[in-house]
């Protein structure tokens, strides 16, 4: 995919190279050049300097054919500004902005803007493994369902099978040895394997016990 970014700082520029070691085509806008030498020799994509919310540069950078257009600057006045010309003007199929300050998320939602809100999803993360040591908490979706990061110590389920169903989760990677595939249903598992679910609290409780928890010989 096409994919053009505005915003070159900590989290635009992890982002830009994740996208583009995944092969995407990747383009990053930023105003700053300090900004866009975080982006040294291993960054396969294009860097343009310009404000971001000017439109020769945004057609420099190719936002007429890009697929995907994430907003990424510490400014929400940037990022609410850059995602409307993306949507409203060039119809860019996807556009994302990221929200900088929680409190003006009701702006981003009136606009009809998509959003990531990495702070709250920060905040929510910690929180939960404050309440609970063993929280291996990723996102939370609502206030029933979560993203789950468990590792497996007991093999008392062996599949991806067995757990989703005794445990009514969804199970969309594995890792093992720090690497993630997408397991298939029959996959066996191994000590030490961590999954990655979506699950609802009352089941996620159950999990954690049931699998975390090593098996006494």
């Amino acid at each position: 995919m096409y994919i053009l970014i505005i915003g070159c700082g900590k989290f635009g520029s992890g982002l830009a190279m994740e996208l583009s070691n995944d092969g995407h085509d990747v383009v990053i806008v930023d105003k700053y050049s300090e900004n866009l030498g975080r982006l040294r020799s291993g960054f396969n994509g294009i860097k343009i300097k310009g404000v971001e919310i000017d439109k020769d540069v945004l057609m420099e950078a190719g936002i007429d054919k890009a697929d995907i257009f994430l907003a990424m600057t510490p400014s929400d006045n940037m990022n609410i500004m850059a995602s409307q010309i993306a949507k409203d003007i060039f119809k860019v199929p996807r556009v994302i902005a990221r929200i900088f300050d929680p409190s003006r998320e009701f702006i981003y939602r009136k606009l009809g803007l998509r959003t990531i809100n990495p702070t709250e999803l920060g905040i929510n993360v910690i929180k939960n493994r404050i309440i609970d040591a063993n929280s291996g908490t990723l996102l939370i979706l609502n206030n029933d369902v979560s993203m789950e990061e468990v590792t497996i110590n007991n093999l008392s389920f062996k599949t991806v099978l067995e757990i989703e169903e005794k445990f009514d989760c969804r199970i969309c990677a594995v890792s093992k040895n720090g690497g993630f595939m997408i397991p298939k249903k029959n996959q066996i598992f191994e000590k030490g394997d961590k999954i990655i679910c979506s699950i609802n609290v009352e089941s996620k409780e159950k999990l954690v016990k049931a699998i975390m928890k090593e098996k006494l010989i």
